[in-house]
């Protein structure tokens, strides 16, 4: 069933118009070289998210781990 479900949201289920419904303080954690994730889709959602902000990573995608301390700091 699961797997059913990710290859639904494959084909088009968006996040994006429950995003002005988030009410928490959000930080948005990016990399400025990201290939999988570009860095056009956390200022996008900085802009739908209410109080959001954006920090990014000089790094790619997975910053989490090779800037984990700088991450973490954010």
């Amino acid at each position: 069933m699961g797997y059913l479900f990710q290859q639904l949201a494959l084909i088009g289920w968006s996040s994006l118009p429950f995003f002005p419904l988030v009410r928490q303080q959000t930080l948005i954690l990016a990399g400025d070289d990201d290939p999988l994730v570009p860095l056009v889709n956390a200022r996008l959602m900085a802009s739908l998210i209410p109080r959001s902000r954006v920090r990014v990573l000089k790094d790619g995608h997975l910053f989490l781990f090779s800037r984990g301390a700088e991450s973490a700091a954010a």
